[in-house]
């Protein structure tokens, strides 16, 4: 770690305990060793420095949209996180082989497949992207969740800490395909993985996974 990093990494952890309330212990539990795909949900700024910074001593990727290069200060953070340049919404060649070589040397890789924030905290139906990756590299998925975020531009305000937990579900795996994966088929991975994610979070939070029953075909828990 260089030095520049090592102090970006102390003011993003200085910030978070300013303005959250949280207890980033559940983030400890995540394996020390080996290739990880982490999905997470996306719903403010905050939560992806946080998660890189606590899970720290391990290597952790993330995709970030192209525009956050756009500016000097993001795309410095961008640098020293060395994070993965993705157009919104689409994963070129170029991003996908990045990730593959990031599983391949057995670190982690934390992926939103909502590719957007959600502005209310609930979860948006996942992009059918995030299945091809997960397909091609058959490494333990581990769905993480975060609640809270969405009350930070109210408590801010008010001068208050918003309190937000971290939730650290069970590993998973995909199941190969039989046949031809198609474009529908790897929605219904994408959504499965969802759902997995969606059993982390609260009911109030399941946003487009709320009350929606699925046979897991193309998933199996690992423990």
């Amino acid at each position: 770690m260089s030095v520049f990093e090592g102090l970006v990494n102390t003011l993003v952890r200085g910030i978070s305990r300013l303005l959250f309330k949280f207890d980033p212990s559940p983030l400890q539990t995540m394996p020390r060793k080996g290739p990880v795909l982490m999905i997470v949900n996306h719903v403010s700024n905050f939560e992806g420095p946080m998660m890189y910074v606590y899970l720290r001593p391990r290597n952790t990727y993330a995709l970030a949209k192209r525009q956050l290069w756009d500016h000097l200060i993001t795309r410095k953070l961008m640098e020293v996180w060395k994070a993965i340049p993705v157009d919104r919404g689409v994963l070129d060649r170029q991003a996908m082989n990045q990730c593959f070589a990031v599983l391949k040397q057995g670190d982690y890789l934390c992926i939103a497949p909502e590719g957007t924030r959600s502005r209310d905290g609930t979860l948006q139906r996942g992009k059918a992207g995030i299945a091809y990756i997960a397909a091609r590299k058959q490494v333990p998925i581990i769905p993480v969740a975060t609640t809270g975020f969405e009350q930070f531009p109210r408590n801010i305000r008010r001068l208050r800490r918003t309190p937000v937990t971290f939730t650290v579900g069970s590993p998973f795996e995909i199941l190969p395909p039989q046949g031809r994966v198609t474009p529908q088929v790897r929605q219904v991975i994408a959504d499965e993985m969802m759902m997995r994610l969606a059993q982390q979070m609260p009911p109030e939070y399941r946003g487009y996974y709320a009350d929606r029953e699925f046979s897991y075909s193309y998933t199996r828990g690992l423990e």
